[in-house]
């Protein structure tokens, strides 16, 4: 079981709401960015993105690890459904 970190050691979580993953014979390089979007739109028109979205996190692991990675997400999220249901709204694919 892995521990808590001591935040006096850790700096602040970093939200992203778009990822980008790309890949070489050897790693997997996941880039977590944040698009900014205005919080007031006019109606229920859908809001547009100010700017294009900016890198806040990048991290590398390799090709060996990903699919201990994906399937620990997939329990996870399994395990969030079940509590609280389908996220919402649900981020296009």
């Amino acid at each position: 079981m892995v521990e808590l970190p001591d935040l006096d050691d850790v700096g602040v979580p970093i939200y992203a709401n778009i990822t980008h993953v790309s890949y070489t014979p050897y790693d997997f390089r996941i880039t977590f960015s944040l698009l900014s979007t205005p919080h007031d739109g006019p109606g229920d028109r859908p809001l547009t993105p100010t700017a294009p979205p900016r890198a806040v996190a990048e991290i590398v692991l390799p090709a060996a690890a990903v699919a201990s990675l994906v399937d620990l997400l997939r329990a996870r999220l399994e395990a969030y459904t079940g509590r609280f249901g389908a996220p919402s709204p649900a981020p296009p694919r």
